[in-house]
């Protein structure tokens, strides 16, 4: 997940990004969010890319830009970004569905808290929406198969859009993927992402389109136990749900 925080107390980002470690931890562990924090909303719109971030947390009352008004130039730009207001009042409450925020924290907040208005925002919608940049592509994590080379092409496996080939070393692409623990490495360059597979035939990942990724007799317990534990903890997260 990658999230931006903005705040103009440093203390309030820390517990805000100690909240969301704690939150990933508790329902999807393996994934190592990839945090941003900005002291104001100019620091933060200086900097700003669309569709850089999947949820933004923030500070309604800050020096110079307030919250809303920087959540109406993010909105200028991205509208599909979850806004998450973090703030001493419920005041702007109202003003806050004209940016189409997703969440209402309320200070001083506590975990649960935290865990509350995280649901509230859909954060299955925004896992669903997340997706790597690759040269100029965009690609959602959920429409890969697998990755793997092709003498001097790196290769993204899709279901809809058939194979997608890339120059670029298959280590950057590896690297994009990294923080996301359904890709499963399955040898030297390849990847397969474990959501999208259906069991394991033999030596083959049978993927839920029908394809096969066969692999190596040598690598057939790790491979066993990385899916295994995979699906151990998508389960968890099904039921914590």
């Amino acid at each position: 997940m990658r999230a931006a925080i903005i705040d103009d107390l440093e203390s309030c980002r820390e517990d805000l990004r100690k909240c969301l470690h704690q939150y990933l931890n508790g329902h999807y562990a393996g994934e190592t969010p990839a945090v941003g924090e900005f002291s104001s909303g100019e620091d933060f719109l200086s900097q700003f890319q669309p569709e850089a971030w999947d949820v933004i947390f923030i500070d309604q009352y800050m020096d110079g830009l307030s919250g809303i008004d920087t959540a109406r130039k993010i909105r200028e730009k991205d509208k599909l970004a979850a806004l998450v207001f973090v703030t001493t009042s419920v005041s702007h409450a109202v003003e806050s569905y004209g940016v189409r925020a997703c969440g209402y924290l309320v200070k001083p907040y506590d975990y649960g808290d935290f865990e509350k208005t995280m649901e509230l925002a859909g954060v299955e919608k925004i896992r669903s929406a997340r997706f790597v940049r690759v040269e100029q592509e965009k690609v959602l994590l959920r429409e890969i198969l697998w990755c793997d080379k092709d003498e001097h092409y790196t290769q993204i496996h899709t279901d809809r859009r058939g194979v997608l080939r890339f120059r670029l070393p298959f280590g950057e692409l590896a690297g994009l993927l990294a923080p996301y623990p359904q890709f499963l490495p399955c040898y030297k360059g390849c990847i397969v992402n474990a959501e999208r597979v259906e069991r394991i035939d033999a030596l083959v990942f049978r993927m839920d389109n029908g394809a096969g990724v066969p692999f190596a007799q040598r690598e057939k317990k790790k491979l066993e136990g990385l899916y295994s534990s995979y699906l151990f903890q998508r389960e968890r997260e099904d039921a914590l749900l």
